[in-house]
């Protein structure tokens, strides 16, 4: 693994290289050393006809009957091609610091807000980023909501 800090569009983060893939929850607390509970992954999500962004902590997923009684509309996990059109990366290289998923609205897990810090995906299959809660709040402005179990 390699380290070091960065800023990503305007974000201090400490980037985290590995020769393997970190595309999941598993993958990324067996080759990081953190606990699923301080990685969070970053989905997106088709809310009727518009998107949305789900950050949620790593031992939680989105609960889709809990999140349409609150939008009011059917929701479910986008496509592999829709993240990929939307958000320009694959699905397991999605990172929340990016100005694509800060154009849509974002849904926080609140049991993230309560960290100091996490650990998200980096942008790449094999990147991970460290970067501090405050500072990620500050960046996407999301409403804290929740949608998950």
């Amino acid at each position: 693994m390699r380290i070091w800090k960065e800023v990503v569009d305007g974000v201090e983060v400490e980037v985290m290289e590995f020769d393997d893939t970190v595309e999941t929850v598993e993958k990324a607390s067996r080759l990081s050393g953190y606990p699923r509970t301080l990685i969070v992954k970053t989905l997106l999500l088709k809310v009727g006809e518009r998107y949305l962004v789900a950050v949620v902590r790593g031992d939680r997923r989105v609960d889709l009957n809990k999140a349409e009684k609150v939008f009011g509309k059917r929701v479910s996990l986008a496509r592999p091609n829709e993240v990929r059109s939307i958000l320009g990366v694959d699905v397991g290289a999605v990172t929340p610091i990016s100005a694509r998923v800060k154009s849509l609205q974002v849904v926080l897990d609140p049991a993230i807000a309560t960290q100091e810090f996490v650990v998200c995906g980096g942008g790449s299959l094999n990147r991970l980023y460290q970067v501090r809660v405050q500072d990620l709040l500050n960046y996407l402005k999301p409403m804290l909501l929740d949608i998950f179990k």
